[in-house]
């Protein structure tokens, strides 16, 4: 077992797309202190279910020091200037229990080089930036994001009790005064000359490239120089949390499934772990025509293939995935690669993967992340829409494995109801239709309670702390559905 753990314990939504404030909870037992290890999201379309996944995948996107995507700027909520996410966690070293938080906040700006050498127009078009309700991509294309703030902070666990929280870093970008606080350990970081120079450069170059301050390489490499002389346990926080960011978590998001919806490609989301090397990531193939891989992602491919069978042959009894090798070519850099095919076999069988449906291919996709979740602590898994495709019995009975057995963490949103007759009522949360408090665990349940039915209650007539529907009318659907016919049949000419 690996000594040192990172849980998420609470995540939190500030003015992130159609989330103005939210906030969700792994449950926490209070005799043990174990944290739970599944957590589903329900709720109606565009309730701000999707929006969790996202937030995740740009924290690991801004903790392993990657530039944003301008588009991440309709992350932000239309009629506000900035979003916050943040998030707590929970970190066993050997012996020592550590809370840390981590909260970065997101605001638009502009492109470097988008304006003319008047700098007075540069400063009016920002000033106007800021003042407005906010503004799409489209509405122009020199609109980026910059990651403006930032705040990293731990506890320790001691005597029963939190001891007083530590700040290690907290940056504003507007702070003109030091680069970064508190002063004090700003001081014991940059105590020379040079070193202020190489922080103000950093500073300068996660602006300009849309990163993370405290977590772009340059800084990183700094900060964790310099504490650890100074402020070694500070020093190991970061390390350990930038390293589960990057190693441990795993965000599958529409867009990877939507390539398998549309038969495209499939993302193989994988993790692998032996005595000479571990490796995680994802792999994408053509379904559409022959893939072209080296040597490496071949061996990886075959391992990965392996390991999900065992699994995959309870999941859809006889079936298998194998890998067809059309033979070798040489890549443009004197590479050895190879023309491989993925085919699905059952019952002696052979056909090409591309003609499976649409629910294999996706358990294909995340089999081996959610393998690694089962058996290792300190993954962290995120899946957006888990159930499309998939038989909801199957599903029902694979969530109820996990949330029983699994050892790592699991947050995934869905639709079909049937994983809510499988689930514990503590590891579900709802949306509701209060922007300002988005995400809600149902109240007056009991044991024994089928939560599927108590939902469709809550639904229906009400008795929670927030509405969990937006009431929709079949009448009026059934109306709309004749009247779009005849707008769409009206020939004006």
């Amino acid at each position: 077992m690996d000594s040192r753990i990172v849980k998420l314990k609470t995540l939190e939504l500030e003015n992130f797309k159609n989330v103005k404030y939210g906030k969700i909870d792994f449950k926490e037992d209070k005799e043990s202190g174990d944290i739970s290890n599944i957590l589903g999201i329900y709720g109606q379309n565009g309730s701000g279910k999707t929006s969790v996944i996202n937030a995740l995948h740009l924290f690991r996107m801004v903790i392993s020091g990657q530039p944003l995507n301008p588009n991440f700027c309709n992350f932000i909520s239309c009629d506000a200037k900035s979003a916050g996410i943040s998030l707590e966690f929970r970190l066993t070293d050997k012996t020592e229990v550590y809370r840390v938080i981590y909260k970065f906040e997101l605001r638009k700006t502009y492109k470097k080089g988008a304006f003319s050498q008047d700098l007075s127009t540069e400063y009016d078009k920002i000033l106007e930036l800021n003042q407005s309700e906010g503004a799409s991509i489209e509405d122009d294309k020199d609109i980026t994001v910059e990651v403006f703030r930032e705040k990293l902070t731990y506890s320790k666990w001691d005597e029963n009790q939190w001891r007083k929280s530590i700040t290690i870093v907290d940056y504003d970008m507007d702070d003109n005064d030091y680069t970064f606080r508190p002063i004090r350990n700003y001081k014991d970081a940059a105590n020379s000359t040079d070193k202020k120079v190489r922080f103000g450069i950093a500073k300068g170059l996660s602006q300009e490239n849309s990163t993370s301050f405290i977590f772009n390489p340059k800084t990183f490499s700094l900060l964790l120089t310099s504490f650890a002389k100074t402020n070694p346990e500070s020093s190991k926080i970061m390390a350990i949390l930038r390293n589960f960011a990057i190693f441990n978590l795993f965000v599958i998001q529409n867009d990877e499934l939507g390539a398998i919806t549309s038969n495209r490609m499939i993302a193989i989301s994988f993790m692998l772990e032996n005595k000479k090397a571990n490796k995680r990531g994802s792999i994408g193939l053509n379904l559409f025509e022959v893939s072209v891989i080296d040597m490496d992602k071949f061996e990886t491919v075959n391992k990965i293939l392996e390991q999900i069978n065992v699994v995959l042959n309870t999941l859809v009894p006889k079936l298998n995935i194998e890998i067809k090798n059309y033979g070798k070519e040489t890549l443009k850099n004197s590479k050895e690669a190879f023309k491989v095919e993925l085919l699905s076999v059952k019952n002696g069988r052979k056909i090409p993967l591309k003609y499976e449906s649409e629910g294999i291919k996706k358990i294909i996709s995340i089999l081996s992340v959610l393998i690694g979740m089962y058996n290792n602590e300190n993954i962290l898994v995120a899946i957006d829409e888990l159930d499309a495709g998939i038989f909801e019995y199957l599903l029902g009975e694979i969530l109820e494995i996990l949330s029983k057995s699994a050892k790592g963490q699991l947050i995934f949103t869905s639709h079909n109801l049937r994983a809510l007759e499988k689930l514990n009522k503590d590891l579900v949360v709802f949306t509701t239709t209060n922007e300002n408090n988005r995400y809600i665990s149902l109240n007056n349940t009991k044991t024994g309670n089928n939560l599927r039915d108590f939902y469709y209650r809550g639904i229906m007539l009400g008795g929670q702390k927030e509405d969990l529907y937006d009431e929709t009318n079949k009448y009026e659907i059934n109306y709309a559905f004749r009247k779009a016919w005849i707008i769409g049949n009206n020939d004006k000419d």
